[in-house]
């Protein structure tokens, strides 16, 4: 499945085939100035903390630099003083790093469970030319307290016993689905309403003079 933005610059594609874990992927290149970027998204990554990323790409670019080790740490996350690009969540499961060396510029997201095999859950990919306003808005959703709701047989038995449950979050298969078509909805109606609006900007003429030179505009 692939969707792309009424502008052509973004895509988001599901492929649960792909090799590795690596299921979804979003991917930008702009039209003019600054280069393309990407994430990509392991299948058990939190539907909301992907949901969140999309969303923040669809809106309003904030006017300040957003800074994801912030919003992590603002949550409890500790940081390493070796490694200054680096930290991990209160309960040890999760961690993010801002990987940058010679040739190399990305972001990784990884939980892993303590198993014997030290066995991976899911992880995230953002290559650096990420927005970081992009990446925080993954990085808030992950750290959002609300009850997540799901269905039990939904979730990898290994991860069982580290889940703290309010029994009004779990779900029956139906209800499961039913959240995942609302879901799926929301997604096309705005899809819609943005390429109404952009055939209407295109459409019709600017009513607005252009500001004088000089002149500050606010959004």
């Amino acid at each position: 499945m692939k969707l792309t933005s009424p502008d052509t610059v973004s895509a988001l594609t599901l492929d649960p085939s792909a090799n590795g874990n690596r299921w979804w992927t979003i991917s930008t290149c702009p039209r003019t100035g600054g280069l393309p970027w990407q994430a990509s998204f392991d299948g058990h990554t939190p539907a909301e903390a992907i949901a969140a990323y999309a969303d923040a790409l669809t809106g309003i670019t904030p006017a300040h630099r957003q800074d994801p080790f912030a919003v992590l740490k603002g949550a409890g996350w500790e940081g390493d003083s070796q490694s200054p690009r680096f930290v991990m969540s209160p309960d040890g499961l999760c961690e993010l790093e801002h990987f940058v060396d010679d040739v190399t510029d990305c972001w990784f997201v990884r939980t892993i469970l303590p198993l014997p095999d030290q066995h991976r859950l899911w992880g995230a990919y953002f290559s650096g030319e990420a927005p970081p306003h992009l990446i925080s808005a993954f990085a808030a959703a992950l750290v959002d307290p609300a009850p997540l709701p799901r269905a039990r047989a939904a979730l990898p038995l290994g991860c069982h016993r580290h889940l703290v449950a309010a029994p009004p979050t779990w779900l029956s298969n139906t209800q499961h689905e039913r959240q995942i078509s609302a879901r799926v909805a929301s997604v096309r109606n705005a899809a819609r309403r943005a390429q109404r609006a952009a055939a209407k900007n295109s459409t019709t003429p600017a009513s607005v003079p252009p500001p004088a030179p000089g002149s500050l505009r606010t959004h």
